[in-house]
């Protein structure tokens, strides 16, 4: 699904073509049209969250001592969010969550999946190292399989709930779109996937299916009780030279599958669909575009993925969420105020949301950090009201 038959289906859709009057947009409107190039007031105002070490270094900086959470900094920052119906398309637990060994420096655990990790309890503590993941054969995928049945009901136990909560919400309103390979590359590992993909091909494209069809199942379920805004999964599959498996496998693969959700979620009047993928996307784009993901989030500049390149070489075909290098926010306010001016023009074009590529880390000063949201506010035009 290109451009034009995205603007062709909203254009449907009163509410997303028509400019409010004598009135504020609601920052759900303001998304809406913003992710169209349709003119708003002022753009949706979102950011990626923060490192857990960074709000405590912060302090020391100035930040109130009790702004000690995400949701918290949020509204003292002027960061405006959005929300998501509450339905479940991954796998199960299949094991307990337990303890497996703890010191005064690290804790190794297994999850409820059955990975075992090591974190440290001192430092940064951002990233587990995993030890041991539970896939490793078709034997022991099966009792994976078995926890992606579309048909599970404790999948929708929260859904009508959430639905009744979030049908007069004034904030764009999301559905997880689930995951083709990300949650996989969970349970299988980096180097196990990687190696998957030639020595088992096909158990692999069984466990993509799998994930697909829970998917779609649980998205043709939730979608007739309320009209979404957009719809985002998750992969984090990329790395700095691009995805860990080919991209000519993931094409045959997952892009199927990816069509079919666009299909499901157009049929339904959502035609934002994305999904969060770090790293250097670039070699999987045109899989994306060319089954219907036509947002990309959160544009990790660093790793490879440039919001200038995607605009330049894609045009109006792609959407932009996210894409400030959160490096730059490192570095000087001279250094944040060339990147700014770098995204600025296309920015402007339109359906462009700009946001830190990931969570902002602990080496970035608040002072710094303000000087990035104050100017966001001045050339940008952005929504949210800071309390600093």
């Amino acid at each position: 699904m290109d451009f034009e038959d995205i603007g062709t289906a909203v254009a449907r859709e009163p509410q997303a073509t028509a400019r409010p009057r004598g009135r504020r947009m609601t920052l759900r409107e303001r998304f809406r049209r913003t992710m169209f190039y349709q003119e708003v007031d002022t753009l949706p105002n979102f950011e990626f969250g923060y490192w857990e070490e960074t709000l405590r270094t912060w302090h020391d900086q100035g930040l109130p001592k009790d702004i000690k959470d995400e949701g918290a900094a949020y509204d003292y920052f002027g960061i405006e969010h959005w929300d998501m119906i509450n339905v479940n398309s991954s796998p199960f637990a299949v094991c307990e969550h337990k303890t497996l060994e703890e010191t005064d420096d690290y804790l190794i655990y297994q999850d409820g999946y059955g990975c075992v990790a090591k974190i440290n309890k001192q430092g940064h503590k951002s990233i587990p190292h995993f030890i041991s993941f539970p896939v490793k054969d078709r034997a022991s995928w099966e009792p994976f399989k078995a926890a992606l049945d579309p048909d599970d009901p404790r999948r929708y136990e929260h859904l009508d709930k959430s639905v009744k909560k979030l049908r007069k919400s004034p904030n764009p309103v999301g559905v997880f779109g689930g995951s083709m390979v990300g949650i996989a590359r969970n349970l299988i590992g980096f180097e196990g996937i990687a190696i998957m993909q030639y020595e088992d091909p096909d158990l692999l494209r069984e466990i993509i299916d799998a994930f697909g069809r829970c998917t779609v199942g649980v998205l043709e379920r939730a979608l007739p009780k309320i009209q979404v805004d957009f719809c985002m999964g998750w992969e984090d599959i990329c790395f700095n030279q691009g995805p860990i498996v080919s991209p000519d496998f993931f094409r045959e693969a997952a892009g199927p599958w990816y069509r079919r959700i666009a299909d499901v979620l157009t049929a339904h009047g959502c035609c934002v669909y994305t999904t969060d993928t770090d790293g250097n996307l670039m070699p999987i784009v045109e899989t994306f575009l060319d089954n219907g993901l036509n947002t990309m989030f959160p544009v990790e500049v660093h790793a490879g993925t440039d919001p200038v390149l995607l605009r330049e070489r894609y045009g109006k075909r792609v959407r932009i969420w996210g894409g400030m290098c959160k490096m730059k926010l490192a570095e000087s306010k001279e250094a944040i105020d060339r990147e700014l001016e770098r995204l600025r023009p296309y920015v402007e074009q339109g359906a462009f949301i700009p946001g830190v590529d990931h969570r902002v880390p602990a080496n970035v000063s608040l002072a710094n950090y303000l000087h990035y949201l104050d100017r966001k506010r001045e050339w940008f035009h952005v929504g949210g009201t800071p309390k600093y």
